[in-house]
């Protein structure tokens, strides 16, 4: 049995065991390096829906988490974290029994009364979305956010292939694959900014712009190239490109003077 200890102390120490500074534990669990330091300093408590992230990456358990410091608040936070995860757990299998609902529904309805299936696949398609994620988050729970981004990356083709046969047409290899893969490109720079840059939430939030800046006119560029008589007002374009972009500058630069005055208070 550990000996009993500040909730902020224990953190800590469990923290100095895994092997990670304050900023890469932030990172990981996307709050700011001054929040960790709260933590620690029992200035303040994580928010309950933290928890289980926390003790994955400090490797303990959630009763560990709760049972080895003294802290009333900790055990406080204990109860509001078993209520968290019923409230998470009752809302995933409303959703996914609301899908599988829908998969099971809609191709009866649409043969009872087209005697055929043509949208219904549409529906079956689109729905496999949540329930690859949940297989993710069931079987592969070490890397759910990179591994749910690629299979959303993946899922999003044969999507727009599905449409295309209840639809017909020829804007499936001229136009949606081009458009989709400059989306899901785009997706995963925004996806990288926000998992893996060493950066604060101001810094994040201006290369979000700036990533925006640059996906507002290549997305309208190549609109015009592949989808014909369709043309965008240029001055528009140029304001919103000067408008994400002044943006963009302003919060990087704040985020600059934020992360050298973090730096200033840590020395």
């Amino acid at each position: 049995m550990e000996e009993k200890q500040s909730f902020g102390a224990y953190i800590r120490r469990k923290r100095q065991a895994a092997g990670l500074t304050q900023k890469e534990l932030a990172r990981r669990l996307f709050v700011t390096e001054s929040g960790v330091s709260k933590w620690e300093r029992d200035l303040s408590y994580p928010d309950v829906s933290l928890v289980p992230a926390i003790c994955r990456e400090l490797g303990i358990s959630e009763h560990e988490f709760f049972t080895a410091c003294d802290d009333d608040q900790a055990h406080v936070q204990a109860r509001q974290a078993a209520v968290w995860r019923g409230v998470v757990a009752g809302c995933r299998q409303a959703f996914l029994a609301g899908c599988l609902i829908a998969a099971v529904v809609c191709p009866i309805v649409e043969l009872s009364v087209f005697r055929r299936l043509g949208w219904s696949w549409i529906v079956l398609a689109a729905v496999a979305l949540p329930w690859g994620w949940w297989a993710v988050w069931r079987f592969c729970g070490g890397h759910v956010l990179p591994l749910c981004m690629a299979f959303t990356s993946i899922w999003v083709f044969p999507l727009l292939a599905v449409i295309h046969r209840f639809t017909g047409g020829s804007w499936l290899i001229g136009v949606a694959y081009p458009l989709a893969a400059v989306g899901v490109a785009f997706l995963w720079a925004y996806f990288s900014c926000l998992r893996y840059l060493p950066a604060g939430p101001w810094l994040k939030a201006g290369v979000f712009a700036l990533i925006t800046a640059v996906a507002s006119p290549v997305f309208n560029a190549l609109c015009e190239r592949l989808i014909p008589d369709i043309r965008q007002p240029w001055r528009l374009n140029y304001i919103t490109f000067a408008a994400l972009l002044a943006a963009a500058v302003i919060l990087l630069a704040v985020g600059v003077l934020q992360e050298r005055k973090q730096r200033n208070l840590s020395d």
